[in-house]
């Protein structure tokens, strides 16, 4: 109803995602479950601004998709009762429904047509990577495709002439910045798990292990609490490879001595987080370890204390830049990003009451093969802001408090305590 307030006249519609090719999870395109809640596979909806009705589109039903997929939405009144659209028709009508919704009115014109004309990132993209990947499969002489947003712009320019198109991603950018109450738990519910399978991370590490069982720790607990899937591949960075930002392979046997950095967090009905911690293998900081990370928190307080309504993104970043290089270190990122449906989501530069954004600042020292990240997933509150994942520990005496005990790895094969 908000989006209907704020178009006023003219025809939304908005597509799902296609079926998969794969067995994988199908992930429902962001903005179309944000405005409906529906995870089904190719469907479409249709909104009326000016009446204020809604229309959903599904496949008719099949039997053998029922018998494969299992039981899905289908044309009629028990899906409208179930979804609280006014009507729910069959997808394979929608052309034939914009030919009588499209038609020149008296003054020669159609009715503006609303729809998304960007690229839509995933649950783990952004929007620059997929216009990058878009521009790079654009260019390559083998391939060449346009993007699915693009592919239907042409087409409905096709089949309408003189359609006039408006990209509807502007305003709905805007709207999911700040979140609902039930946005809000949802987050709050995956940072919860987060901070739970991180800790039981932390605990359960030793030298020796691989990063990709340290990640599986977490991975149970995220699981074993009732979390869905990853909001983004887990980064286990032991050494060196705590240097690489987005470095997901995993693969490293863990030696005594390393520092390690953790990036990894569930959704909650498709609601993400994004929390960090910094670590040392063998659950002790060796003096250059622990001035590392002191001072990356330190950063990160310095910044939490800024964090309030009418705060700038971008001049936090610049604070960020300048205290990490009073420091002596460089800058290799940003360090904040709004969190909703995706890892990152949309959202304005100035800070409102309501948003969800991560406070992590980082410095990385290669030629000493160790990074550091503290990343929490912060909601902005009327008085300041609530730290969703402060309970779990970031400075290095909280870490290694925590590191004394023993872990569910050490559980679940019967060894009673970790030697410290």
């Amino acid at each position: 109803m908000a989006l209907m307030d704020q178009i006023g006249s003219g025809l939304v519609l908005l597509r799902g995602g296609p079926k998969q090719a794969d067995m994988g999870t199908f992930y429902q395109d962001h903005e179309f479950f944000y405005l409906t809640g529906i995870s089904e596979a190719d469907v479409a909806m249709l909104l009326f601004p000016e009446s204020k009705k809604d229309l959903l589109l599904v496949p008719p039903f099949n039997r053998f998709t029922a018998k494969w997929d299992g039981a899905r939405l289908a044309p009629g009144e028990k899906s409208a009762k179930e979804t609280r659209f006014d009507e729910v028709g069959n997808s394979r009508d929608l052309l034939g429904r914009l030919e009588k919704l499209l038609v020149k009115g008296e003054d020669g014109k159609r009715p503006v047509l609303w729809t998304l004309l960007s690229p839509s990132p995933g649950r783990t993209a952004t929007i620059s990577s997929v216009s990058g990947a878009l521009r790079a499969r654009q260019q390559d002489p083998l391939d060449g495709r346009p993007g699915r947003q693009a592919k239907l712009a042409e087409r409905l320019q096709e089949q309408f002439p003189d359609l006039e198109l408006k990209d509807i991603a502007p305003i709905l950018n805007e709207m999911r910045g700040i979140k609902s109450p039930e946005e809000i738990a949802q987050v709050k519910s995956a940072t919860e798990a987060a901070v739970q399978g991180l800790a039981e991370a932390m605990k359960s590490t030793e030298p020796g292990m691989y990063e990709f069982q340290i990640a599986a720790v977490a991975r149970y607990v995220f699981s074993r609490l009732g979390a869905g899937p990853d909001a983004y591949a887990a980064i286990v960075g032991s050494g060196l490879n705590g240097c690489i930002l987005h470095y997901n392979a995993n693969s490293r046997q863990v030696q005594d001595g390393d520092l390690i950095v953790m990036d990894y967090g569930p959704t909650v009905h498709g609601y993400a987080t994004d929390v960090t911690r910094t670590f040392p293998a063998n659950g002790k900081f060796t003096p250059a370890q622990r001035k590392l990370v002191s001072d990356v928190h330190e950063v990160q307080a310095a910044l939490l204390a800024k964090i309030r309504p009418g705060a700038s993104l971008r001049d936090l970043s610049r604070t960020c830049g300048q205290l990490l290089m009073a420091k002596g270190y460089r800058v290799d990122h940003g360090p904040c990003h709004h969190v909703g449906l995706a890892v990152h989501d949309m959202g304005p530069d100035r800070l409102e009451p309501g948003m969800i954004l991560t406070v992590e600042p980082g410095a990385y020292l290669e030629k000493e093969s160790m990074g550091c990240r503290i990343e929490d997933t912060i909601l902005v509150t009327a008085e300041g802001y609530i730290n969703l994942s402060g309970d779990l520990p970031s400075t290095p005496d909280g870490i290694e408090a925590l590191m004394k005990h023993p872990g569910v790895a050490q559980i679940s094969v019967g060894v009673p305590e970790k030697k410290r």
